[in-house]
């Protein structure tokens, strides 16, 4: 079966939704149900990770399938990596790394001027 993982709070054990389809008999209406499987993780998967479990022999009271492989990776942490790497490239693209450096004489005496107008602007 094939689920996508929804909680791993208890320790060796990962939460598993199974979705589908139904068509309802008499209205031909088709709903989405779904169920939670307790699964033993030896693979140690994440929250949103698809994964496919098989039955095998009862572990506990309510855990009586395993985790065979983890199909896909959670998509929402792929795609904020994506989002973060477009961002910093955008950002260095229009910010430059370092400021370009004053070497005039004049212009080092006006940036003088403007910060000392501005720490007593800052005074008052």
């Amino acid at each position: 079966m094939v689920g996508r993982v929804v909680s791993v709070k208890n320790k060796n054990t990962a939460t598993v939704l199974v979705e589908r389809t139904s068509k309802h008999p008499l209205y031909k209406k088709t709903y989405l149900q779904s169920k939670k499987y307790l699964v033993d993780d030896a693979i140690g998967v994440k929250i949103g990770d698809i994964v496919d479990f098989v039955n095998c022999k009862p572990i506990s009271k309510r855990k009586s399938f395993k985790i065979t492989t983890v199909l896909d990776k959670n998509f929402a942490e792929i795609a904020e990596e994506q989002l973060k790497k477009s961002a910093e490239e955008a950002i260095s693209e229009v910010l430059p790394e370092e400021p370009a450096k004053v070497e005039n004489s004049e212009d080092k005496k006006e940036e003088e001027s403007k910060k000392k107008v501005r720490t007593e602007l800052s005074k008052k």
